[in-house]
């Protein structure tokens, strides 16, 4: 299979209409920045073929961009078997696919069956399509954060792994017949049961729901039977209760008791109504007596109290006398604490006005002097500026920049380089002189000695007596020395610019500036030193700021900057110190002289008050006794108590009396007993009223099931039954029989792949023998990389790293689509940002290995590493 175009609209961050395009048919690199959208034009090919398009599963939902009531909508054009196709599916508002290749025009369902026989995959769960169900293409269409994963292939994908080996081994696995052995049984088992869930199908579950059916009607039919017969049983037990009540009514004992009981009761009514009379006799005559000891007790309490009333108004009228001393004495005190506050306060306000004059006698000499340090602090920063004015002064006229040092650098050294240049381009002229030689001329200057000289111009040398040597510089040197005389050219006109003589002078020119510089920053660091901000003057920082502070101030006098007075100004303090110390003192006394007169007047307020409290008292008590001695005497009030303590003890007795006569007769109880009686009774005729009630209600409802004959029905309603459960599990045995049957046939196709993986590891072994030398890697039974074997030892796949994981993971599934397409089945291979945990050299080798690979099928990489596949032979896909 090979893709040749995807156009993806609204589909998660891809808003606007997306296009890719110009697929080869080798290796294919999508190579875009995170984010660009790269893992969701994998998710969109996957949703172009393996998502049903009228689903609306979470996954689908996803597909929409955030926030965004829109249709996710992608079309897919991929070649397989030599034909092109084309794909478009619509998900969520107006849900649609259309399939279109040679010949054939689907939609809908049959467009989506038509894929899955084309490109070997199985219909998606309702949660979506998973690896179970992608077949071969999911397999080697590897997402993102996936690619190291060994996990074995999944259900659909594995089917079409065993009928490609089926085909190499042949008759081991069964080859066609098997395969078509298989079919038939699955096409029966799917008649009963569903392929992944076992759940009853349309056939079994309709024998399933008549079982049901005939079970519940059989249950109906016998709770009718057993309905019946319990009506029949209720009616005897009716009937006999009713013979019983009947016979109980009838008892003439009861009634005899009943008219006993009631005779008991009006004797003990009777008793009980002079118990109560004597009751309240001699409630009433302990009440008499009670009021009158109460009265007797009430006196005699009144005269202690009136005793106590006249010892508390003596008592306050002499603490009154007191008192009034006491608050005279209080009085004196206070006006003499005012006085003493007085004095005090005039002594605080004439210190007050001496440290008053002492410190502003300070302040301004404080200001004095601050005013001194700012001017003497301006004259040095003055001299400091004009310093850094000469110094800048000084850099201005000189023209050799740190800019300017690094050009004449680069001019020297390019003069440098076309000399060597046109030096090595140019013969050379040595001369050796021997002693005794003639004078010798070198372009008209002697020589003496050994001389060397590149011969890059016209050379002459004059031997005395012998004659000249002229020697010509080569024609192809040419361009090297007019390139060197530009060089000087240009290095001696900047020279001229800068105004320096030599590259010597020009750098001494060049230190000069340096240091210049360095003495300017020095000079600027102290000239922000001495002109620090000033609050006291209110100046900022800087020369200029200072300046602004002083030009309204008049330079002080040196001899005025002595300290003045401070020890006068000290003493001023001292003295206020104390002056307010002497203040806060007499104010304390005064406030406390002021509480305690306060405390005196009001201890005096409430002395009169209790007095006249106290007389009131006295006067009321001396009242309340003699209005009570007014109506009845002392000796008036012990005759009537006498007498009603007599009466009390006459009522005492006839109360006795009567209680001895009420003892034998308990009214309450004698009337209980009667009204259970009478009430057992009545509630036994109510009970055989409503047992009429009943036994006619079963007789009607005996008559009315009798009539439907619940025995016959419930017999017939079984047989059904049994017969619907029969049907029912003789479907469900031969569903067992087919599925045990698929698994035997699978079980012995699995166990032949099993001894014939060779087709798959074979394929792989050059892969991993160029990425692990000396080592081969040791297949699952389920297809999945089991173990590598270096040097006669096994190591588990799960405990390699993760680079070594994923390695064997991209080169297996290289293996798996090599045997698909030798077998003609749909396999193309996509890669979302593999290979992140490979090694530099293990990473080319994979690349070197996914090359080959290309040259037999279509392989799509998707990656954010530019740099990493800078050197990769591949066709580049843009995301626009």
């Amino acid at each position: 299979m090979r893709v040749r175009e995807l156009e993806i609209e609204n589909f998660r961050k891809f808003r606007r209409l997306v296009r890719l395009t110009g697929f080869d048919d080798g290796l294919n690199l999508v190579c875009e920045g995170n984010e660009a959208g790269k893992s969701t034009v994998l998710d969109a090919l996957r949703a172009a073929l393996f998502e049903r398009h009228g689903s609306k599963s979470e996954r689908i939902q996803s597909f929409r961009p955030h926030g965004e009531e829109v249709a996710p909508t992608v079309r897919l054009t991929f070649e397989t078997g030599g034909e092109t196709w084309s794909v478009r599916k619509r998900f969520l508002q107006k849900a649609e696919v259309v399939l279109e290749g040679p010949r054939l025009r689907a939609t809908g369902d049959e467009a989506e069956e038509r894929l899955q026989e084309l490109l070997g995959f199985t219909r998606a769960t309702n949660r979506g399509a998973d690896a179970d169900t992608r077949g071969a293409l999911g397999l080697l269409w590897v997402e993102q954060g996936q690619s190291f994963v060994l996990d074995a292939p999944g259900e659909a994908a594995r089917r079409t792994l065993d009928a490609v080996l089926a085909g190499e081994v042949g008759a081991v696995t069964g080859g066609r017949r098997a395969a078509a052995v298989m079919q038939a049984v699955e096409k029966s088992l799917a008649e009963l049961l569903t392929p992944r869930t076992d759940q009853p199908t349309r056939r079994l579950r309709a024998a399933q729901q008549a079982a049901e059916q005939a079970d519940a009607v059989a249950a109906e039919a016998q709770r009718e039977l057993v309905q019946f017969e319990d009506v029949l049983t209720r009616l005897e037990a009716r009937r006999a209760e009713d013979r019983r009540l009947l016979r109980d009514l009838a008892d003439p004992e009861e009634a005899r008791q009943i008219a006993t009981l009631e005779a008991d009761v009006e004797r003990a009514r009777m008793a009980s109504q002079a118990l109560a009379a004597a009751q309240s006799h001699l409630r009433e005559a302990v009440a008499v007596r009670e009021r009158l000891e109460e009265r007797a007790a009430r006196r005699a309490g009144l005269r202690v109290t009136l005793a106590a009333a006249a010892q508390r108004r003596d008592a306050t009228l002499a603490n009154s006398a007191d008192q009034a001393r006491a608050l005279e004495t209080a009085r004196a005190e206070e006006g003499h604490a005012a006085s003493l506050l007085e004095a005090a306060r005039d002594a605080l306000r004439e210190a007050e006005e001496r440290r008053r004059a002492a410190r502003v006698a300070k302040a301004e000499g404080d200001r004095r002097r601050i005013l001194a340090a700012a001017f003497a602090r301006l004259d040095a920063a003055a001299a400091i500026a004009a310093e850094l004015d000469a110094v800048q002064r000084s850099l201005a006229t000189t023209a050799m920049t740190e800019a300017a040092l690094e050009r004449l650098q680069s001019l020297e050294r390019a003069v440098v380089e076309r000399r060597a240049a046109a030096t090595a381009a140019a013969a050379t002229l040595q001369v050796e002189l021997r002693p005794g030689a003639p004078a010798t001329l070198l372009n008209g200057v002697a020589i003496e000695g050994d001389t060397r000289v590149p011969a890059t111009e016209r050379q002459v040398l004059d031997i005395a007596g012998v004659g000249t040597v002229t020697v010509e510089p080569p024609a192809g040197g040419k361009a090297a020395l007019a390139a060197w005389r530009a060089a000087e050219q240009d290095l001696a006109g900047f020279l001229a610019q800068v105004g320096q003589a030599s590259m010597d002078e020009a750098r001494a020119a060049a230190r000069l500036r340096n240091r210049l510089e360095q003495a300017g920053q020095a000079l600027a660091a102290r000239l922000a030193a001495a002109c620090p901000a000033d609050p006291a003057l209110g100046a900022a920082t800087g020369l200029n700021a200072l300046r602004g502070a002083l030009g309204g101030e008049d330079r002080p006098d040196p001899g005025a900057l002595a300290p003045a007075g401070e020890t006068s100004g000290e003493d001023a303090e001292a003295r206020w110190e104390a002056a307010r110390e002497s203040e806060r003192s007499a104010q304390g006394r005064r406030e406390a002289a002021v509480e305690a007169l306060r405390t005196a007047e009001l201890a005096e307020v409430r002395q009169a008050g209790e007095a006249a409290r106290a007389n009131v008292d006295h006067e009321r008590f001396a009242g309340e006794l003699a209005a009570e001695v007014a109506a009845l005497d002392d000796e008036g009030l012990a005759g009537q108590s006498s007498e009603a303590r007599t009466v009390e003890a006459r009522a005492v007795l006839a109360r006795d009396e009567a209680r001895r006569a009420a003892s034998g007769l308990d009214e309450a109880a004698l009337t209980r007993r009667r009204a259970g009686l009478v009430l057992k009774r009545e509630r036994m005729r109510e009970e055989r009223l409503g047992l009429v009630q009943e036994i006619a209600r079963l007789e009607e409802r005996a008559r009315t099931l009798g009539g439907a004959g619940p025995a016959s029905r419930a017999a017939a309603a079984t047989e059904a039954a049994d017969a619907a459960r029969a049907a029912h599990e003789r479907l469900r045995e031969e569903a067992e029989v087919l599925r045990l049957l698929k698994q035997v046939i699978g079980d012995a196709q699995l166990a032949a792949s099993r001894r014939y993986l060779a087709p798959i590891t074979r394929r792989v072994a050059p892969y991993i023998s160029r990425l692990l030398p000396n080592a081969s890697l040791a297949l699952g039974d389920e297809y999945a990389p089991r173990a590598l074997v270096r040097g006669g030892l096994e190591e588990s796949a799960d405990v390699l790293s993760k680079g070594t994981q994923e390695q064997l993971a991209v080169l297996t599934r290289i293996a798996f689509a090599d045997l698909l397409i030798e077998k003609g089945k749909p396999a193309s291979l996509i890669l979302d940002d593999a290979l992140v945990f490979a090694d530099d050299d293990r990473f080319e080798t994979v690349l070197e290995i996914l090359a080959d690979a290309a040259r037999r099928m279509q392989v799509i990489i998707l990656s954010c590493r530019a740099s990493a596949y800078r050197a990769l032979d591949a066709k580049r896909i843009v995301i626009v």
